[in-house]
């Protein structure tokens, strides 16, 4: 039996992707998960101090 190909998750080239796209292209979900919290929490921060 012939293995099939596995289909890749983006065919985009990732320079045409989003941030959001390149986030899940290059990390782990999990660790995109939280890195996304970790930037909002930045974010928050520096909106108090304004």
């Amino acid at each position: 039996m012939a293995d099939t190909p596995k289909k890749r998750k983006s065919k985009k080239h990732p320079r045409r992707m989003t941030t959001e796209e390149a986030l899940h292209h290059v990390f782990h979900p999990k660790i995109a998960k939280e890195l996304k919290k970790h930037v909002e929490e930045h974010n928050q921060k520096t909106e108090e101090k304004e």
